[in-house]
């Protein structure tokens, strides 16, 4: 299965690395730059800087949708009409019309991603042993994230050298993304049989993901729930930071778009396949509350080196700070993907990834867009001292970070109480 799925989710890589949060943000930026009022391009970078973690609030529908079913022909579908979006952001055109169908696009597309992976989280936990599914799922990553990184390289290429070209790259993603959906026919769940059963075990009713649901898993795993709670404010931190981050490096330090796209998106992605190994056997080894605990600490290095070379203008601390958000952004992965096993009974993973990838779209509704009014508002009362907004996602980063150690230090302790009790 591991050897169907490699080519699928490389190819897939493609259309996702064009509406990847940092890569169209720019693209929209360089695109619009000059045809509609600064204020309002700003926003439109916020809102599809955010689309990947907004979109996931429509977990609630694609968890509905697959429940019951066999899982590869509802994933093949949906790759599909990720193609099919992907392709609709060419057809948007160089004028201020033609920002309200780019964001129209990417944000369908993104939709449609966020039920591939609402999908995909219950054919990965059937497929591989917990004790090598990071290994295993780490190298489907790496293969897809290659993807991601290759067309962010050339679609920043394009854009300083002739940025109306750079939508055509969009089609060629599409087209890419309909041979992967024919390919990842070929797939097989094991034992998938087991699977629907135990869904169909839990009954129509009670298996329908639905708000009720959302209330219930939070409310009777409080792990769980702590755990949504602190990737809550570590996750909207992060997304503040990447909108801001592209504001800023147009208009403060005046940076090529290649540039931007190199250090947001190119450089981390290139860099996973390198740090993807060794935070894959970090997570085979224990719970995810562990593994958060440390791997968040990179994003808070990261974001200091970032907001330190902005503020002093000094780009030199910005390629260490990109290389760091790789070390992170390869950890979350594995995490975000594969985090919500470790508290998931059997046929309740895709309910828990549901509740998981909900709350990532509440905080990718509020949270860019929020962190762009306060850029606009400091801006607007103190011109030229925007870079100071970037303390705030800075702070909710460090206390997510800080929030995953508390939670690992009170496991430890309960663990020890528990040996201590049986002794």
């Amino acid at each position: 299965m591991y050897a169907r799925e490699m080519w699928p989710w490389a190819l897939l890589g493609i259309g996702c690395g064009l509406v990847e949060g940092g890569t169209v943000a720019v693209l929209v930026k360089r695109g619009f730059e000059g045809l509609v009022a600064t204020q309002v391009v700003n926003l439109a970078v916020a809102i599809v800087s955010g689309a990947p973690a907004l979109a996931n609030i429509s977990s609630f529908a694609w968890a509905n949708l697959a429940h019951g079913r066999a899982r590869v022909g509802v994933l093949a579908g949906i790759q599909a009409a990720f193609a099919v979006a992907v392709g609709l952001v060419a057809l948007a055109p160089i004028a201020p019309g033609g920002i309200a169908l780019t964001l129209i696009a990417v944000i369908v597309a993104r939709v449609l991603w966020a039920g591939i992976l609402t999908v995909r989280a219950a054919i990965w936990s059937a497929n591989y042993p917990r004790h090598v599914m990071a290994r295993i799922t780490s190298r489907i990553v790496m293969a897809s994230s290659l993807g991601i990184a290759l067309v962010a390289l050339l679609a920043g290429w394009i854009l300083d050298a002739h940025a109306r070209s750079a939508r055509w790259l969009y089609l060629f993603a599409a087209a890419c993304g309909l041979v992967a959906a024919l390919r990842y026919r070929a797939v097989r769940v094991r034992r998938e049989y087991q699977l629907l059963a135990a869904e169909a075990g839990v009954g129509a009713a009670d298996g329908a993901f639905s708000l009720g649901m959302f209330r219930q898993i939070l409310r009777e795993d409080p792990a769980f729930r702590s755990y949504m709670f602190w990737m809550s404010l570590y996750g909207s931190g992060n997304l503040m930071m990447t909108a801001q981050l592209v504001v800023l490096f147009t208009d403060r330090l005046h940076l090529p778009s290649l540039t931007q796209i190199l250090l947001l998106t190119v450089v981390p992605l290139l860099l996973m396949p390198l740090f993807l190994p060794a935070w894959a056997r970090l997570f085979d080894r224990g719970h995810i509350i562990e593994y958060r605990s440390r791997q968040c600490w990179a994003l808070v290095g990261a974001i200091v080196l970032l907001t330190g070379g902005v503020t002093l203008k000094t780009q030199w601390l910005l390629w260490p700070g990109a290389v760091l958000i790789g070390l992170s952004y390869a950890g979350a992965n594995l995490g975000w993907n594969l985090g919500h096993n470790d508290f998931a009974s059997p046929g309740r993973a895709q309910h828990y990834m549901g509740v998981h990838v909900t709350l990532t779209g509440v905080r990718g509704l509020i949270a860019p867009a929020l962190g762009m009014v306060c850029y606009e508002l400091v801006e607007w009362r103190w011109p030229g001292d925007g870079v100071a907004v970037l303390l705030l996602p800075m702070m909710l980063i460090a206390a997510g970070a800080l929030g995953f150690v508390s939670m690992r230090q009170a496991m430890s302790e309960n663990i020890n109480e528990k040996e201590h009790t049986t002794y």
